[in-house]
């Protein structure tokens, strides 16, 4: 009999090892001004539409009609209306850059970093390249980054709005993003659990879904490094 709760907490534990690697220091110790705000409006901005490619090449190869729904549901919160925000979730991400002097046009246009541009493509190569489970495993498990509850100090939604609103002196109002993902992922990581329980029935499953979290969580540093070191070359 698989033991979900030690796969479980394996998942947990790689999230929180991410939290101590050099990227992810650099990235959260870094202080705040607003050029360095905008560079992070901007590259997640990318992040969040570069994602959905990830999870519509899993949606289109599983093979399971009810999990195909329940993943269709999660994109329709992400790209068309989420009701715990009133819109979706790219939006909330110009409205951060709008409030530290973007323009929505320079939110849309910005350009990706390389390692941006590397991350993406690698959450993208999970998901079309895997099997659907591992793929599904290794895009959902970013999810993981947002949940206070398994994140000592807490995780990158928490600590990303205290920093903007202590170095920044903004206010939780003209941040919604942060939030909405506390309350969004904490949701979504109990349906993706429940479908990788539901369909993971080997421990050879549940290896090859570990290893593809691995390897999301190594984008993610990525992904974070990049815009640590471009915040150092700005004031």
């Amino acid at each position: 009999m698989i033991e979900l709760a030690k796969y479980d907490e394996m998942l947990n534990q790689m999230t929180r090892d991410t939290f101590a690697t050099p990227e992810a220091e650099s990235f959260y110790n870094a202080p705040l001004t607003i050029p360095r705000a905008r560079i992070i409006a901007q590259q997640f901005g990318l992040f969040v539409r570069g994602r959905r490619s990830a999870w519509a090449y899993i949606i289109a190869r599983c093979p399971h009609m009810e999990i195909k729904k329940e993943l269709l549901a999660h994109e329709t919160e992400e790209m068309l209306f989420d009701p715990r925000c009133g819109s979706d979730h790219y939006t909330l991400w110009v409205r951060h850059g709008e409030a530290v002097g973007l323009t929505a046009d320079e939110v849309h246009h910005a350009q990706p970093l390389p390692s941006t541009r590397a991350a993406l493509c690698g959450w993208t190569w999970l998901a079309f390249n895997l099997s659907w489970l591992e793929g599904l495993g290794g895009v959902a498990v970013l999810e993981r980054v947002n949940l206070d509850p398994i994140i000592p100090g807490g995780a990158h939604q928490t600590r990303a709005q205290e920093r903007w609103m202590r170095d920044l002196g903004l206010t939780e109002e003209q941040l919604p993003n942060f939030r909405l993902h506390r309350e969004a992922d904490t949701d979504h990581k109990g349906q993706t659990m429940k479908l990788l329980a539901d369909h993971a029935r080997s421990d050879v499953q549940w290896e090859g879904i570990l290893d593809a979290s691995r390897q999301s969580l190594e984008f993610w540093q990525v992904f974070l490094g990049g815009i640590a070191r471009a915040m150092e070359s700005v004031n």
